[in-house]
């Protein structure tokens, strides 16, 4: 956030260009008008004296034009122009001249008339002491007839609001023949014309409210009334009528009438309707437009796309003083955000601030982009509220103040962006957190919470892996750290749901509501800090939001689109939608892995599987896995048959499709079912569950990828890959990598995420050249570690033939697969595979298992029963000619290894 203008030194210069060489002073924000346009008030000092202005900025154009001009310099408050610049009203404040006295406020009226200087024209018989306002109704289509009619609004706080109607006429000319086109419309600049204050008329739409707030963009007027509440027909009658405060909302329109579209109870503490005669303190607020009293700090914020905020914002004293700050005076500063798209209520509360700070605070409510809310108080916290339309809010960050100058308030103005100026000094500030500014946060607050929801940030709303990867390096760090593996799943989680949703088809768009969005609990209270400041963040459901709200049929035009019809089809649909969740899949996997058969697995079942299903209509999420990865720093390829991630995949394809089925069936949003079965469920389903298990693997490799840079082996400069690097790196950085990947593995795999292809074999050998053995047989007991055949081949080379060695080699063989020991036991070339394998062999032939050894062993045998390689000690190897009778005549000669048991007797007789 930069300050590098200053709004009233730039109108000054465009007054300059146009030869006012007057200095001008005291500038003053009247309002701003549905195009953007502000409306400004100066004193121009002359020589003779001073004089007062009235001004309009048009920040499209960048011209300033002079609406009005005063003899002498009056305290204009607030002023409002029409759509085609012939009117102008504003209110002048007259202050007391005594303490006890109240100001007074008059509403004018004037002609912004070239040709024709008329006196304002006084708007009420006398003057009020409540608090006035006036606004223009912008009109989308003007029709400038022979008579043109503009109506604006006059609002006296607790009193009423007025509809005004302002007639302008046409004075007929000479030339004017009453026959042509051009004659039936008033052109401005050359037409005389006039507005017939006589026949001006006006009526009363709102009596008696408290507050009220006029949005220019959507031109509805939002105000505060009570209305009895609803009791039981059994309750007593009491003397007093309880009354609770309602919002509701005037639509106002060019060729309806207005209409009431918005009626929501509040709940709000208790506010005494202000007694006649009684001083009250009133803050002008003209951007937004408001009025109001200091006791009600609200504001809505819109937007046409279909989001209305309620903020509301107060301090309270607590009962007992937090123990943190120990001074009686410090009280809290709490804000309330009602989101009413998604019908629930944010409650955020900052405790322990000083009074002399806390009594002149005044939060910014702002728009940030199209998906957060910004809530911002100088020198405390700026927070970001993810409130857009495109999932539930959730992930909500706090970080400290962006801006590093003083300012007292920021007041965000329409059609500018992001750009607000200073109540004070009417500096120029663009109001956004920026990246450099978020990663900063990320990096001082260590709340899980927060930095949970910079991650969602920087990985769904800005799809940037490229910070997510630096703020992964700051997590790492901190090695230690036990949210490590939790703010991994939410990189793994949103990095996934980023990619689905940007490619999903227009047809399958509504089926993005379903998958897994974030690691983030919305119903659980957060906590985050900000300097010394910790700010509690809590929701709270709405009911009834429907309710609150016309449906397009109770509409006095059905057919028109607007934020309210927008608001009610928002409110309409499934306000809770199921997620999938990767419990679901890791409860199959619990069973599944016990007994799984790679051999069983089809490789044209997963998206992994080199003839698999294409993915989306443009096959960008078709992967070529088995291709060498240059981000990896091991070979992406296993030495079996289905490998087990190919198995995680189809489980998680399985169940996410059935899961879309099923919810979007009981939703029916327009699929057609055949016989009532999954299977036969619409394409794009399959295709939904396909494009999300193809982005499970990438974001799997990635961010692998990223844990390995950060852990100081980074592929792209390393020359080695696989076993051989391991080897190569010191022991220091083999636990740094190991320490690391022992966390991305724990995430993954609690996620039910499929790990890369060469992962687990990469992974076991790191654990068995970093850890002590005893630590590693415990990894390998509890399932940790895979040993495939490449990393046993690795292991059991690695180790010497000592006996406490040849003892660890067994035992790791009998942990695994037996089709796997079999394999590794063939190519292990010692006296013990000979005899186990000798051993098992003979156990096989006689419990009747068959076997088909190869060579012809009926005539070896034959061979060697008469003299052939028997050692010369024949009464030695008589038991065994003993047992090769007994094996005979279980079993046909062709099943029987001659070779590999006389091999294997006769090792045993050399030990």
């Amino acid at each position: 956030m930069l300050n590098t203008e200053n709004l009233a030194a730039n109108l000054c210069g465009l007054l300059a260009q146009q030869g006012n060489k007057d200095p001008a002073v005291e500038w003053k924000i009247l309002g701003q008008e549905r195009d953007g346009s502000l409306l400004v008030n100066w004193v121009a000092k002359r020589e003779d004296g001073s004089s007062g202005h009235i001004g309009i900025f048009d920040p499209n154009s960048k011209t300033f034009d002079i609406l009005n001009t005063f003899s002498e310099p009056k305290n204009i408050i607030q002023a409002s122009v029409n759509s085609s610049r012939t009117l102008l009203t504003y209110v002048i404040k007259e202050e007391p001249s005594g303490a006890e006295e109240m100001p007074k406020y008059s509403p004018f009226l004037v002609e912004i008339n070239n040709a024709i200087e008329r006196e304002p024209f006084g708007l009420l018989a006398m003057e009020r002491s409540k608090q006035v306002m006036v606004q223009f109704l912008w009109k989308k289509r003007d029709n400038f007839d022979k008579t043109y009619r503009d109506k604006f609004l006059v609002m006296i706080h607790e009193e009423c609001v007025l509809l005004f109607t302002a007639n302008i006429k046409k004075i007929p000319s000479a030339d004017d023949d009453g026959h042509s086109s051009a004659s039936l419309r008033i052109d401005f600049k050359h037409d005389n014309w006039f507005c017939d204050t006589k026949e001006m008329g006006s009526e009363s739409i709102v009596r008696n409210f408290t507050w009220c707030q006029w949005d220019p963009e959507i031109q509805s007027l939002y105000y505060i009334h009570y209305k009895p509440q609803t009791r039981n027909t059994l309750e007593k009658d009491d003397e007093t009528e309880d009354l609770s405060p309602t919002l509701s909302a005037f639509q106002f329109h060019d060729d309806l009438p207005m209409e009431t579209v918005l009626n929501i109870p509040l709940n709000l503490p208790k506010i005494p309707i202000t007694e006649s005669g009684a001083k009250v303190i009133y803050e002008d607020d003209t951007i937004p437009l408001r009025i109001h009293d200091s006791s009600l700090n609200l504001v809505i914020v819109s937007n046409e796309i279909g989001m209305l905020f309620v903020c509301h914002y107060y301090l309270y004293m607590p009962v007992k003083p937090p123990e943190e700050s120990g001074k009686m005076e410090s009280v809290h500063l709490a804000y309330s955000v009602t989101i009413l798209h998604h019908g629930c209520v944010i409650h955020c509360v900052v405790p322990g601030i000083s009074w002399e700070k806390a009594k002149l605070m005044k939060p910014t409510f702002a728009l940030h982009g199209d998906h957060h809310l910004l809530v911002f108080q100088a020198d405390l916290f700026a927070h970001l509220l993810d409130i857009g339309l495109s999932h539930e809010p959730c992930c909500h960050i706090v970080c400290p103040p962006p801006i590093q100058i003083p300012v007292t308030h920021l007041v965000p103005c329409v059609k500018w962006g992001s750009l607000t100026f200073d109540s004070a000094t009417l500096n120029l500030v663009s109001m956004s957190v920026s990246k450099s500014q978020l990663i900063e946060a990320f990096r001082s607050d260590t709340s899980l919470d927060n930095r949970l929801s910079i991650l969602h940030y920087f990985a769904v709303h800005s799809v940037d892996m490229d910070t997510v990867a630096e703020l992964i390096g700051i997590l790492m760090e901190h090695p230690m750290s036990l949210d490590l593996v939790a703010l991994m799943k939410e990189v793994l989680i949103g990095g996934t749901y980023a990619p689905v949703k940007k490619g999903l088809p227009p047809e399958a768009a509504a089926l993005i509501r379903y998958l897994p969005l974030t690691m983030s609990n919305p119903l659980k209270p957060i906590q985050a800090k900000v300097s010394d400041l910790s700010v509690g963040i809590s929701h709270e459901t709405l009911y009834n939001t429907n309710m609150m709200l016309l449906s397009s049929q109770q509409r006095l035009s059905p057919y028109r689109t607007d934020i309210w019809t927008c608001l009610w089809d928002r409110l309409n649909e499934n306000k809770e939608p199921v997620r999938f969740t990767a419990e679901q899949v890791v409860e199959k996997l619990m069973f599944s892995l016990a007994c799984y058969q790679p051999e069983t697995l089809s490789r044209c079942t997963t998206p992994m599987s080199p003839s698999g299903p294409k993915i989306g209509a443009d096959n960008s999420f078709s992967l070529t896995h088995r291709s060498q990865s240059t981000d990896l720093p091991f070979i992406e390829l296993e030495e079996c048959t289905a490998s087990k991630q190919e198995h995680v995949i189809s489980v998680n394809l399985r169940e996410l499709s059935v899961h879309l089925a099923k919810y979007t069936a009981k939703q029916n949003i327009g699929f057609r079912w055949l016989k009532n079965s999954y299977d036969q469920a619409p394409t794009y389903v399959h295709t939904v569950a396909s494009m999300f298990a193809a982005a499970q693997y990438e974001m799997s490799k990635t961010l692998c990828g990223i844990v390995c840079r950060y852990a100081g082996v980074d592929a792209q400069l390393e020359t080695l890959k696989g076993f051989p690097l391991i080897d190569s790196l010191s022991s220091s950085r083999q636990y740094a990598l190991y320490s690391f990947l022992e966390r991305f593995c724990l995430a993954a795999q609690s996620l039910a995420y499929p790990l890369p292809q060469g992962f687990s074999s990469f992974f076991a050998y790191l654990g068995f050249r970093t850890l002590s053995y005893d630590m590693f047989l415990q990894y390998v007991q509890r399932h940790v570690f895979e040993l495939q055949i490449d990393v046993m081949k690795a292991i059991l080379q690695d180790m010497d033939d000592s006996p406490e060695a040849l003892r660890r080699k067994l035992s790791l063989l009998s942990m695994l697969p037996r089709s796997r020991a079999r394999r590794l036991l063939n190519k292990w070339n010692h006296t013990a595979s000979l005899q186990i394998r000798a051993r098992d062999h003979a156990t096989n032939i006689l419990c009747g298992v068959p076997v088909f050894p190869r060579g012809s062993q009926g005539q070896l045998k034959q061979n060697v029963r008469h003299g052939g390689s028997y050692p010369e000690n024949k009464e030695t190897i008589a038991p065994l000619d003993t047992f090769l009778d007994l094996l005979t005549a279980k079993a046909n000669l062709n099943e029987i290894d001659f070779n590999l048991l006389i091999d294997a007797t006769i090792s045993s007789l050399e030990q």
